[in-house]
């Protein structure tokens, strides 16, 4: 679907995501939250049909999805301990490959 930012401004509803579609149309860089809240946005039609829950179950990003029966799925947060004991992993896994002799 190409359309254009001013139909957008225009016709689209008031909804997250379409700052973020805007932008992304514009060039701009994005973040993966940005970029996912833009997708929903464009994918449903800019909510035309208003903000509600897409259902596409079979969408990668529909437990992102801003309206989405039953919430946004939680993020899971990393303690600073878990954090450190991967570093350190992927530290040990570095240093024996850096010591596996070549040819």
């Amino acid at each position: 679907m190409t359309t254009s930012i001013p139909w957008i401004e225009k016709h689209g509803k008031t909804a997250q995501g379409k700052r973020e579609w805007i932008a992304f149309l514009k060039g701009e860089p994005l973040t993966m939250k940005q970029r996912i809240l833009g997708n929903c946005y464009q994918c449903t039609g800019f909510y035309t049909d208003g903000r509600k829950d897409c259902e596409a179950e079979e969408c990668a990003f529909h437990v992102y999805m801003p309206y989405r029966k039953g919430g946004v799925a939680k993020v899971r947060k990393v303690s600073e301990e878990t954090k450190t004991k991967m570093r350190e992993a992927r530290e040990r896994k570095a240093r024996k490959i850096d010591s596996v002799p070549v040819g």
